[in-house]
C-alpha cells in the first residue's frame, strides 16, 4: 500500500501529475483543487489512493490528507 510520494513535477496538467521520484516517474490523477495547490512548484507531496482492478492500477494523488 503506498501512503504518499514525494519528488520533483515532471509534467503536470489539470487532470494528472507525473511524479519523478528517484528517477521513476509516476503518474497520478489529480483534482482541480490539488493542481490549485501544486502549480508552479518544483518539488511536491501528493497523498495517494491506489486503485488495482483486474484491467487497470491507477493512482489518484491529493495535496492534503483531508481532500
Amino acid at each position: 500500500m503506498l501512503e504518499y510520494i514525494r519528488g520533483e513535477v515532471a509534467d503536470l496538467t489539470p487532470a494528472a501529475a507525473v511524479i519523478d521520484c528517484n528517477g521513476v516517474g509516476y503518474l497520478a490523477n489529480i483534482s482541480l483543487n490539488t493542481y490549485s495547490s501544486i502549480q508552479g512548484k518544483k518539488e511536491v507531496k501528493l497523498y495517494l489512493f491506489e486503485s488495482i482492478r483486474e484491467d487497470a492500477y491507477v493512482l489518484f494523488g491529493f495535496a492534503s490528507k483531508k481532500e
